[in-house]
This record gives structure tokens, C-alpha cells and sequence, in this order.
């Protein structure tokens, strides 16, 4: 049980499991991040805007609140 606990808080902070990080949690042991990893802050500095096609398009800029919007407009 306690391995599933320690994979499962694994599979939330990263996403990911790679194959040493399984050696590690099945040995009982907290891994380390998996191989890649890079968890520092994003260099720029501006809001949190994500990409779509190439237009940029910020969380202020949706203020209904809503996720998406009509299909028909994607």
C-alpha cells in the first residue's frame, strides 16, 4: 500500500513515472524528479498566457469564466 501512495503522489507532482523512478518506489524510497525534468520558473515575466495557433490568448481575456467558449468558434 505504501508503494501505491508514494506512485500515486509521484504521478501528481510530475505527471510522469519513468523506469528508474519505479526502481526507486518499489524499493519504498521518495524519487527524485523523472530524467528532464525542469521545474523552475517560466523566464518571462508577463501573465499566464497560453498558446494557441499563434495567437496568444490570456486567463484576463476570457472574464465569463468559462472554459472555451462555443465550439463553433474554435
Amino acid at each position: 500500500r505504501d508503494v501505491l501512495h508514494l506512485m500515486a503522489e509521484t504521478l501528481i507532482k510530475y505527471e510522469t513515472i519513468d523506469a528508474a523512478q519505479i526502481d526507486i518506489i518499489m524499493e519504498g524510497k521518495v524519487p527524485p524528479p523523472p530524467s528532464g525534468w525542469d521545474d523552475s520558473e517560466p523566464k518571462s515575466g508577463g501573465g499566464s498566457a497560453v498558446k494557441e495557433g499563434d495567437e496568444q490568448v490570456s486567463k484576463e481575456d476570457d472574464a465569463s469564466g468559462s472554459i472555451g467558449g462555443p465550439a463553433n468558434q474554435h
